[in-house]
């Protein structure tokens, strides 16, 4: 189901659907997920299942619960989608127009904090979050990346109401593991029970180590461009080619997708410097190459990357 959930991640249930359906036979599993997707995201009387008791909450989940239906299964509608989104926010807030979705969702973090949650809005592209979180415990790490070492304050994040549209386009079975911001970290701590292993300390840690020292170093970089820079040094990192095979799965060539554009053009420009084409998309060739050669080719372009932007 790997393939399944990564063209949820690429934002089109459309395409993911169709890749169910043309999976035969189907296992059990399959097909409860199957009929969960279809009941979620196809039935019009559908209504999701909201456990926290305040009905201002509710109301607000409901609107986003909405806003993810209608975007992840008819992407065109994206811009009508946020107008809709931010009237039914607007209306539980009471507020007038001519507010921006930015200033609804501001007053929205605002009340969420009153009660004693955290809300974070805005856009994890292309589409909008939001994540509301309860508990929040900072711990501090030293962080080797490539060519220096920081100290990052990691924001533990636990009890979530929303995971934004990744956490719902996939039933939470894939969500954010976290982010970067000025003031530090913040993780999403059900992803990592074990912060010794390389899924906490190269894919989360250094990736969003890496965000911070960009945002010091190169302030206005694009998000697609970010996230090239972070993966490249999770390759550096890693110890096998388990990741190359999940950005391999991942990839998109969509910069409207910072994270699957990141994969796709990784998987381009090491085809190049390994290969000597444009692009490999077999892993089985790729699993033939000893990993070494992989980590220090990612090397390469991560210092050709910071070359170019120091020229720039």
């Amino acid at each position: 189901m790997d393939r399944f959930y990564s063209l949820c991640l690429q934002g089109d249930l459309n395409a993911a659907m169709k890749y169910l359906d043309s999976i035969q036979p189907k296992t059990k599993e399959m097909e409860r997920i199957h009929q969960m997707y279809m009941e979620r995201f196809y039935s019009p009387e559908y209504a999701e299942q909201i456990l926290d008791g305040d009905r201002w909450i509710k109301d607000v989940l409901a609107a986003y619960h909405h806003y993810f239906r209608t975007v992840l299964t008819n992407a065109d509608s994206l811009h009508e989608a946020e107008a809709d989104l931010n009237n039914r926010l607007k209306s539980l807030l009471e507020m007038e127009s001519p507010f921006m979705i930015d200033e609804t969702e501001n007053e929205l973090a605002a009340i969420f904090a009153k009660k004693g949650y955290h809300f974070l809005g805005g856009v994890t592209p292309p589409y909008r979050g939001a994540y509301i979180w309860k508990r929040c415990e900072p711990i501090d790490f030293k962080v080797e990346i490539p060519h220096q070492s920081i100290t990052v304050t990691v924001n533990m994040m636990s009890d979530f109401l929303l995971e934004g549209w990744m956490g719902f386009a996939t039933f939470n079975n894939r969500t954010v593991g976290g982010w970067a911001q000025e003031d530090g970290l913040y993780c999403n701590a059900k992803r990592y029970e074990n912060l010794d292993h390389d899924d906490f300390q190269v894919s989360y840690l250094k990736h969003e180590a890496q965000h911070i020292a960009d945002y010091r170093s190169f302030p206005g970089l694009p998000s697609a461009e970010l996230e090239y820079r972070a993966k490249l040094v999770e390759l550096i990192y890693t110890k096998d080619h388990s990741l190359l095979k999940k950005f391999l799965n991942d990839a998109k060539n969509d910069p409207d997708f910072p994270h699957p554009h990141a994969s796709y053009k990784i998987i381009r420009n090491l085809s190049f410097e390994i290969f000597s084409k444009d692009y490999e998309f077999d892993l089985h060739v790729w699993l033939e190459e000893d990993y070494q050669k992989i980590s220090s080719a990612a090397l390469e372009l991560f210092d050709q990357n910071t070359s170019e932007l120091v020229g720039a």
